[in-house]
């Protein structure tokens, strides 16, 4: 039997989909003046074997209300009636409903030519559940991506998981039916997600997959929103800017560049790649102190829970549904797949950037001998690690020299658990509830001296990062405020790094690093020297200082970039990696650089210790209100290592990784939720004291948990305990 949809509007027609070719057919069908309903039938109709154009719909409908109880629907045809025509029985599934009275819908004369109202109109609440499964399916099957086409088949950025490589091995989930979908209207994800909801079918909705976890990937049904892209409006006035979940967050950037006047984001992180859904979904951060995670600029959103009634859109802000907005806020998309976003926007600005070379002991002071700690040769591994932590609270370098020697450290101290938010809609700044201290007492770490360096370049710039080459012995220190100055003239040189990329070459020599430990410091060494500008030759006077910041120091080298805001605060990441990253509190700053510079010197000085690829990327970050986001109720430290993937190959970086989550420990971390991290539920309730909130909203939500992924099951749920691994690993080492 073909199938056929066609569903209307009362005010406006609204979309039809015929399957099968139609010549004069007129019947009558008797309707119920209820808010929504379905009409199902099969009538007689013959077959158009010659063109399918032209074809129209009729419903005399009351375009003000339901007051039509028969309407009379013709489907026409240019071409005339073949006499000898067959006969074909077509199923017609008619999905009729009011014009829809929701604010969502924006006005078309604001809204480009390019279909956004079509993909951002909202259906009515009882728009899924009113349906039949044939009537969804009918919806869906256009959007459903054939097993042999290649976006059915999807890794991630790095290439270190893939949604063909799952092991379900441990039984904690099963292998069951795959299906990838490619929706571009916001009714065909409520049709998906109705779909899955009625078969009890996991759903997951995934963007770039440039997380380097297996936080995107769906053992059931997968909802790719490349599609679902598009700018609804952008509000100057009220500063606000509207895209689909799908949307680049460059593709947003671009946009709001072109708009009259020019918009901007207040803040972005090191890339653009990922989609806006993607980017709030794991509290995704740039850098300055006082900015908040990226997350925090949300106004508003729209999200598709699968209800125990039924699929439907919601939407959440401070004030309408403030549990679901703030859960979502840094949802892992297990709080529903987020259509639309509604964000903060700023008017256009411009970077004035200062680069800094500066040697390690400039920012971190002198290296730490390792003689100043009791002789590992004399004390036995156990006697070290039962040591006071009053110890190492004096000599913080005393842990990364342990651990370089394997020696295990001592469990972390009991850290202050973080206040309690006055409130979800409490998402920034940080308002702790009035019961709560104000803030957690913080471990007096003796490094006063080198917390006072990082305090004052913190502070000096608007936003700061640091991108540490511990193998060249080299900080580059990258600060940057809000300039009038013109941006830059783009040079004409046919030399220069930004026409000839050095990625190509800088690649080669990390394939080159793979084959023997002693490469990856000459590597790391030679990409220094070739990316980074020679100290000058003589001591420069303070206050000639270019970009008008105070220097580090007067025998640096020193570069100056003005340009607009995007291209500044985005940079090249050079090819594939494992990654991790952790948030500390900000006061520990100092305490934990030391300790990470004493572990990697002394691994670096082993024959057989670990090799760190470069850079070590520090950013700053002001505390938020949200209630799984890593900066919930702390100003945060930022500290991400990586492991490049040259060509793909994978690398050695377990090991490494795992001694690097130790040390975080010890400063009270948390984890990047879109990053490779072995916290779970046990260790996460001391860290988020909503976490219950958060489960218990997603329970509401999403009551059937189709939502939940193994990533999410696995740290939240603590579910798949037997095989803490991603499902999706593609590499073992």
């Amino acid at each position: 039997m073909l199938h056929s949809v066609c569903s209307c509007r009362f005010c406006c027609p609204y979309w039809v989909v015929w399957q099968s070719k139609f010549q004069d057919v007129v019947s009558t069908v008797s309707v119920r003046a209820d808010p929504v309903f379905v009409v199902e039938y099969v009538c007689m109709c013959a077959s158009n074997r010659r063109n399918s154009s032209d074809l129209g719909l009729s419903l005399p409908l009351d375009p003000l209300g339901l007051s039509a109880r028969v309407c009379t629907f013709r489907v026409l045809s240019s071409s005339a009636k073949p006499r000898d025509a067959p006969v074909v029985p077509v199923r017609v599934c008619f999905v009729v409903m009011p014009a829809s009275s929701s604010n969502h819908v924006c006005d078309e004369r604001q809204l480009p030519r390019d279909g956004i109202a079509h993909r951002y109109r909202h259906p009515p609440p009882s728009f899924a559940s009113a349906m039949s499964l044939s009537a969804l399916d009918a919806l869906i099957d256009p959007v459903t991506l054939s097993p042999r086409s290649s976006s059915a088949h999807m890794q991630n950025w790095a290439g270190v998981y893939a949604s063909d490589k799952a092991s379900t091995h441990d039984g904690a989930f099963s292998h069951i039916e795959r299906r990838v979908f490619s929706p571009n209207t916001i009714e065909q994800v409520v049709a998906i997600v109705e779909r899955a909801r009625r078969a009890s079918m996991p759903v997951r909705a995934v963007g770039r997959r440039h997380s380097p976890s297996d936080l995107p990937f769906s053992l059931g049904w997968t909802i790719r929103t490349d599609e679902l892209y598009g700018i609804v409006h952008i509000d100057k006035e009220a500063g606000e800017a509207c895209a689909l979940g799908g949307t680049y967050i460059k593709t947003l950037s671009a946009a709001l560049a072109s708009h009259d006047p020019p918009m901007c984001l207040p803040n972005l992180g090191s890339i653009s790649e990922q989609t806006i859904a993607g980017l709030i979904s794991t509290a995704s951060h740039g850098s300055g102190i006082h900015f908040p995670v990226l997350s925090a600029h949300v106004v508003a959103l729209d999200v598709v829970c699968p209800l125990s009634s039924g699929t439907e859109v919601l939407r959440c802000s401070r004030t309408e549904r403030p549990d679901l907005f703030n859960a979502s806020l840094c949802g892992l998309g297990a709080t529903g797949v987020i259509v639309s976003v509604t964000m903060n926007v700023v008017p256009a600005f411009r970077l004035l950037q200062v680069t800094e070379e500066v040697p390690t002991e400039a920012l971190l002071g002198d290296a730490v001998a390792a003689n100043s700690m009791p002789s590992l040769s004399t004390l036995p591994p156990d006697m070290l690690s039962m040591q006071s932590y009053d110890s190492f609270i004096e000599h913080p370098a005393w842990l990364g020299i342990m651990l370089a020697h394997g020696v295990p450290l001592p469990p972390p101290r009991a850290h202050d658990l973080a206040p309690a938010s006055r409130g979800p809609e409490c998402v920034h700044p940080f308002e702790p509830s009035a019961s709560a201290p104000s803030s957690p007492s913080l471990v007096p770490w003796n490094v006063a001296t080198v917390q006072a360096h990082i305090d004052q370049l913190v502070e000096s710039a608007q936003h700061v990062r640091f991108l540490w080459s511990p193998h060249a012995n080299m900080i580059t220190i990258d600060r940057a405020n809000r300039t009038d100055a013109p941006a830059d003239e783009p040079t004409s040189s046919i030399f220069s790094l930004r026409h000839v990329s050095p990625a190509p070459l800088i690649k080669a020599m990390l394939f080159a690093s793979r084959f023997h430990k002693s490469l990856p410091s000459l590597a790391a060494r030679m990409t220094h020297y070739i990316t980074h500008p020679s100290p000058p030759t003589h001591a420069r006077d303070p206050a000639a200082t270019p970009g008008g910041l105070h220097p580090v120091r007067t025998d640096t080298a020193i570069s100056v970039r003005v340009d607009d805001a995007p291209r500044i605060f985005n940079f090249d990441c050079l090819c594939e990696q494992y990654t991790t990253e952790y948030a500390i509190p900000y006061e520990y700053t100092g305490a934990a650089l030391v300790t990470l510079r004493a572990w990697l010197d002394l691994e670096h000085a082993q024959a057989n210790g670990e090799r760190l690829h470069f850079p070590v990327e520090v950013r700053f970050v002001d505390a938020d209100g949200i209630w799984m986001s890593p900066c919930y109720g702390r100003r945060s430290c930022y500290i991400g290592i990586v492991q490049y993937r040259p060509y793909g190959w994978p690398v050695r970086y377990r090991r490494l990784f795992r001694r690097f989550e130790s040390l975080m420990r010890q400063f009270n971390g948390r984890p990047h939720w879109a990053k490779t991290h072995t916290l779970y539920r046990h260790e996460l309730l001391l860290h988020y004291p909503h976490l219950s909130d958060w489960l218990a909203t997603t329970a509401k939500f999403d009551p059937q948990h189709l939502l939940v992924n193994p990533y999410v099951a696995r740290h939240i749920f603590d579910e798949h305990a037997a095989g803490r691994q991603g499902v999706f690993r593609k590499s073992k080492m």
